[in-house]
């Protein structure tokens, strides 16, 4: 009996043990999951709060950009608002588009006034009218071209001579004299003087074949083509080929006409002084042309840009050894000349010039074109109020 009731009591306390320890599982584990719900709930809420915060800024970034771009919309409109103010003010006034006030160097880009230039070309009242190359070009007989306005002369294509012209095939009578324009450009000047000399033969010579082809062309089409020819080339290397050619067949019964005239009108300056070795006159052109030309011959020199005025003159008296000399007969009459700017000595110190030292400049520049005919360049200086450097040689 004792036993049995020892057992029971033993049984009853491993039960309620056993009870109890259940009841403090499901105890803690019902923490354990309330815990975990509330860090679930927790994160669910900070998510919550950040995404809000995040499209609150995204908000607020988007009124910032809607801002920014009214501000550059109502900046552009002003701003065209203003361009179209000025462009209407601009075509209620009369008359041409100002000449600037200083000379434009060669390269520089186009303004509205170099584009009146070009129409001011093809205008009845331009030197070169009697030309009639406007209706050249609306005709379709000649077309506008585009071509570098620099080229290197010094380049491979351009060092060696060009071959020499047929001289019997470009002129219709080659025993009429000759003037050459080293550099012609578009070629107005030599087909206008073409056109008022007909008893002389004119070439215009440049390294721009697309310019040579439309001159040929325009030539045809002013009917002056029997007195006027083109040549693409380097004349710094060429000339005296050209010349020693010209001048060798002169002597057969087939005589031509001396060449009387070479012009270097407005070169490329070629500011920079390591480029000055570019420039179409060196001791070359001159050395070709003292022995080229015949005595009574003359050069005729003239630049929008002094320094290039004076260096065309300085190395004629230098490298001419004494073949050429300012012509008098122009020079020598103090109402057409106006005073050329003495040199700096310290210029011709080195050794390199040998002693030499300028003095042409003591017979000044001529105010006006001998030859009555302009330049195209010319042309646009005077008009823009600028002046010319000019200088007539004689070879001797």
């Amino acid at each position: 009996m004792f036993t049995y009731a020892t057992r029971t009591t033993t049984t009853t306390r491993t039960t309620t043990t056993r009870t109890t320890t259940k009841r403090a599982s499901l105890f803690c584990l019902r923490k354990f999951v309330s815990f975990e719900e509330g860090a679930r709930k927790r994160e669910e809420s900070s998510s919550r709060a950040s995404f809000s915060g995040r499209m609150a800024a995204l908000v607020q970034d988007e009124d910032v950009d809607a801002n920014r771009n009214n501000t550059t919309t109502t900046t552009t409109n002003t701003t065209a608002t203003k361009k179209k103010n000025k462009k209407d003010e601009q075509e209620k006034k009369k008359g041409p588009t100002p000449a600037p006030k200083h000379t434009r160097k060669y390269g520089a880009p186009m303004t509205g006034y170099q584009l009146e230039h070009g129409a001011k070309l093809m205008a009845e009242d331009s030197p070169f009218a009697s030309l009639n190359l406007k209706e050249a070009m609306k005709s379709g007989a000649a077309k506008g071209v585009r071509c570098r306005q620099h080229v290197n002369p010094l380049s491979q294509k351009f060092s060696a001579p060009s071959r020499t012209p047929d001289w019997a095939a470009i002129f219709k009578e080659p025993v009429k004299p000759m003037t050459i324009d080293v550099g012609c450009g578009g070629g107005r000047f030599p087909l206008a003087m073409a056109q008022r000399f007909r008893e002389r033969n004119f070439l215009g010579v440049d390294v721009r074949e697309a310019l040579v082809e439309r001159g040929e062309k325009w030539g045809e089409f002013a009917e002056v083509s029997e007195n006027v020819a083109f040549a693409a080339g380097n004349c710094t290397v060429s000339l005296k080929p050209w010349l020693d050619d010209y001048n060798e067949n002169n002597r057969d019964e087939k005589r031509r006409g001396k060449v009387e005239l070479v012009c270097v009108q407005f070169p490329d300056p070629h500011f920079k002084r390591k480029h000055w070795k570019r420039r179409v006159v060196q001791k070359q052109m001159v050395d070709a042309l003292a022995s080229g030309l015949e005595e009574g011959a003359r050069v005729f020199l003239q630049s929008d840009v002094k320094e290039v005025a004076e260096d065309m003159r300085d190395k004629f008296e230098k490298f001419g050894n004494g073949k050429f000399v300012v012509d008098e007969s122009l020079h020598g009459n103090e109402e057409v000349i106006f005073e050329a700017d003495a040199p700096d000595i310290s210029d011709w110190e080195g050794e390199e010039h040998e002693g030499f030292v300028p003095t042409w400049y003591k017979k000044g520049w001529l105010k006006e074109n001998p030859l009555g005919i302009p330049t195209e360049r010319e042309v646009q200086t005077t008009n823009e109020g600028q002046p010319c450097f000019r200088v007539m040689l004689v070879r001797t």
